[in-house]
């Protein structure tokens, strides 16, 4: 995935106005926060079968409440069917505190591989489909902070030279409170995309970013060529309440966060900024 680091074109941001979600109320003494992301990605209508074909996914999830409740979760599947060619995983990370001093963390991860030989002369295309969705809530500004950060890419490789042909990504962060905010999309040029819907609201204690995204490819190529196909998707959802008071708790927290982070993403890069 070394390539995704090289892509600069096509970057658009997605931001256009949408009504907030109703969000979770409480009391000062009950002060709660949630995060969650979550992403979709479904490939249909591929020209031929794959040769070969790969899934793998991933979870982990961090909790410690001192004085509070905490709750992570997260979820990961994938599918890739040979015949008729079809493939769609999910990928879901959602956290949800209340009281004081805690810390959630929830991280999934999706990674889909289809393998494709085609003839001289041939074309070869697909479609799919993407939804990238976040949302964050807190109630106290000055003593809690939640985040959701999602990206999903794809991209289509010459098998040989290991070179990337095509590609696309959509990326997204919350940080409540926080002025980092953004939901974009990169793509190359023989990606096709079909009206992509964005909804966001953005500042305040509650926060809600969606994007929509369908899109197809289709090349042909003057020699026989395999191809491989790779789509991956991640999601994080964090949230942290520390002692209004104490700075050792919230270095604790950064700390913690930036373990689990580095422990399960050495070789992997992310559009997000985690």
């Amino acid at each position: 995935m070394k390539q995704y680091q090289a892509f600069t074109k096509g970057f658009l941001l997605l931001l256009t106005p949408c009504i907030a979600s109703s969000m979770l109320a409480a009391s000062p003494s009950q002060a709660a926060t949630l995060a969650r992301s979550e992403g979709v990605l479904e490939f249909t209508r591929f020209s031929q079968s794959p040769s070969g074909t790969g899934t793998a996914t991933n979870t982990n999830t961090v909790t410690n409440a001192n004085d509070g409740v905490v709750n992570a979760f997260a979820n990961a599947e994938a599918t890739f069917i040979v015949a008729p060619p079809t493939a769609s995983n999910l990928s879901l990370s959602q956290a949800f505190g209340e009281g004081r001093n805690y810390l959630g963390l929830a991280e999934s991860e999706v990674t889909v591989i289809g393998n494709f030989d085609v003839d001289a002369n041939t074309p070869f295309s697909f479609d799919f489909k993407s939804n990238l969705n976040l949302e964050t809530s807190i109630d106290n500004p000055q003593a809690e902070n939640a985040r959701a950060a999602g990206d999903i890419s794809l991209q289509l490789l010459d098998t040989a030279s290991n070179s990337t042909i095509d590609f696309f990504s959509l990326a997204g962060n919350l940080t409540t409170p926080g002025d980092d905010d953004f939901i974009a999309y990169q793509k190359s040029d023989n990606i096709a995309l079909s009206y992509p819907v964005t909804t966001h609201n953005i500042g305040g204690n509650q926060e809600f970013a969606t994007a929509s995204v369908q899109g197809s490819l289709q090349r042909y190529f003057d020699s026989k060529t395999s191809l491989t196909l790779i789509e991956v998707k991640r999601n994080q959802a964090r949230v942290t309440a520390p002692e209004p008071s104490t700075c050792l708790a919230l270095l604790f927290c950064c700390g913690v966060i930036g373990v689990a982070s580095k422990g399960r993403r050495k070789e992997k890069t992310s559009a997000c900024s985690l």
